[in-house]
């Protein structure tokens, strides 16, 4: 497989962890928040937060894929990075100078 092909699949894996990691995170923050509240979602009436579901799916749950979603986003983010280090290497020169073919070829 090619560089620009790895690129693609990495950056489109982190498209879709980054919509995951970004829809969990609403959910958390507005339907299933820590401790009591929430927008009035179903509540099992026990007190216990893990207990309350949005979508068929307990907080716990929530929780899980939003913690391993932004796991997986991080070590995408790193392989991104290191895939890219001849670009980081050159963004000097690629910034300061009128050259472009450097900046483009990468």
């Amino acid at each position: 497989m090619r560089k620009r092909q790895i690129n693609a699949i990495i950056d489109l894996a982190l498209l879709v962890s980054f919509l995951v990691v970004g829809l969990s995170s609403l959910v958390l923050f507005f339907s299933l928040p820590s401790g009591s509240g929430g927008l009035g979602f179903v509540h099992a009436g026990t007190g216990a937060t893990n207990l309350r579901v949005f979508l068929g799916v307990t907080r716990g749950d929530w929780v899980d894929l939003h913690n391993i979603t932004g796991l997986l986003f991080m070590v995408l983010m790193a392989v991104h990075i290191v895939l890219h280090i001849p670009y980081y290497r050159n963004i000097r020169s690629c910034l300061s100078s009128g050259e472009k073919e450097t900046c483009d070829r990468e």
